[in-house]
């Protein structure tokens, strides 16, 4: 036999055990036996309309005696040695009513003995099975556990009815005739005035004395009618329509009872929307969880290809947002460095060049102490004014650097003393300058690096 198209399954599950004392095991612990029996499903809905099914619309009636289903010798529910059973969704789009609830009863026994389990309702949602074909309840959603499904009150479901409209009230005679969209019309109402006022107007037209006046008032009773339509009330299924008029006269007020019709066709699915066309929206890509009503785009979906060239402006850029990473090779030049912003800490070692350094530009300031070597000094580049005072001592002066007597101060000559060179002091001078030097002498005497030449 065919399933019938297209309605929509739910899958359900149970395992259902027994308790009992500890049985002769090494442990001590109670035990979980298997219990044995059947359970039995039945839809809420005692009727199921498929207005959509193919080949052709089809009314279905659920049969709960064909639902019974087995615990097998693990106590789990199955069904043709599969555990699980499937069971129809009823779903808006599918089925009329929908939402309706589905019963489980029980008919379980541990050994022969009964065990009572109260009966209840519960829902069944479409089943989607997970991406394991060996293990569809794996990540599956809709699934119903009968162990953890919890149990709601029954319901026949919400049944989409189509009623019948007054389309039309015409006057015939004394009784008014309604006029339905089906093209029937309802029983004629007489209206007891209309009959009275034909009535007078005959009996005016039989009396010659009152024959004018009757004539007049009758005349002005059924041309003065006027009719309003009151309350619509739509009754149950199968109950005759009724109409009320109450009021008048002038004035009439018409009350009206239609019964519900049958079920409608369900008209076509709305179209995806187009430039042109209204329909139904989806969002996908950037809009990711976007509505109809509010679109927005999701973290991380604007690439580079999305951004036009100089699109992004300082007014894009968040402060501090740029670092090392976001600046390409030489993206930085003279105009982007702010006056007076470079520092020492800014400059990689060896990385000014003398290309980078303008004419006169390093001063005293700039050069670091011990910073000028031998190496920097310029041959003949040394002058006297750049020698300070007292700097050059004796070792300073090479051994065969042949003074010329002209460069030695007075009282300085070339002197040697047992071969060995050495420097003498040369004084000359009266007795009495002798006698007052030599006492501001060391020692009050002559000294060995001396010569003393003495006149009168």
């Amino acid at each position: 036999m065919a399933s019938l198209t297209p309605l929509k399954y739910g899958k359900v599950v149970g395992r259902f055990l027994a308790n009992i004392v500890d049985g002769p095991d090494i442990e001590d612990l109670p035990e979980f036996p298997p219990l044995s029996g059947t359970l039995t499903f039945t839809a809420g809905a005692p009727k199921v309309l498929v207005a959509t099914a193919e080949p052709d619309p089809a009314t279905y009636v659920q049969l709960p005696q064909h639902y019974k289903v087995s615990l097998d010798e693990f106590g789990y529910l199955t069904w043709r040695g599969d555990r699980g059973v499937k069971l129809v969704a009823p779903t808006a789009d599918t089925t009329n009513p929908s939402g309706w609830t589905w019963r489980v009863t029980f008919d379980l026994n541990y050994e022969g003995s009964p065990v009572n389990i109260a009966p209840f309702s519960f829902l069944v949602p479409e089943y989607e099975p997970g991406p394991d074909p060996e293990n569809p309840d794996a990540g599956s959603s809709g699934l119903v556990d009968l162990t953890l499904v919890s149990p709601v009150p029954a319901s026949n479901g919400e049944a989409v009815v189509r009623g019948l409209s007054v389309v039309g009230v015409s006057l015939v005679g004394d009784a008014l005739v309604f006029e339905l969209d089906n093209g029937e019309d309802l029983d004629p109402v007489t209206i007891p005035q209309i009959e009275a006022a034909t009535n007078a107007a005959a009996a005016a037209a039989a009396s010659e004395t009152a024959a004018e006046t009757a004539a007049t008032d009758a005349a002005a009773a059924v041309n003065s009618f006027d009719l309003t339509v009151g309350t619509v009330t739509t009754g149950a299924p199968g109950d005759p329509a009724a109409v009320a008029v109450y009021g008048g006269p002038p004035g009439w007020t018409m009350d009206v009872t239609l019964p519900k019709g049958d079920t409608g066709e369900v008209g076509p699915s709305a179209p995806d929307a187009t430039g042109s066309t209204k329909g139904i929206l989806q969002f996908g890509g950037v809009l990711a969880g976007s509505t109809a009503t509010s679109q927005t785009l999701a973290a991380g979906s604007v690439t580079e290809a999305m951004i036009a060239d100089d699109a992004v402006t300082s007014a894009q850029i968040a402060a501090d947002a740029v670092g090392a990473a976001e600046l390409a090779d030489g993206a930085v030049d003279t105009a982007a460095i702010a006056d007076l912003a470079v520092t020492a800490g800014k400059i990689a070692a060896n990385a000014i060049t003398g290309a980078q350094i303008a004419d006169n530009a390093i001063g005293a300031a700039e050069l670091a102490d011990g910073a000028v070597d031998t190496a920097a000094i310029g041959d003949g580049q040394v002058t006297s004014a750049k020698i300070a005072d007292g700097t050059i001592v004796n070792g300073d002066i090479a051994t065969g650097a042949a003074i010329a007597l002209a460069k030695m101060a007075a009282g300085i000559m070339a002197f040697q003393k047992n071969g060995t060179p050495t420097s003498v002091t040369v004084w000359a001078g009266t007795e009495a300058q002798y006698t007052a030097l030599i006492a501001t002498q060391p020692g009050g005497v002559e000294q060995a690096d001396w010569i003393y030449l003495r006149g009168a």
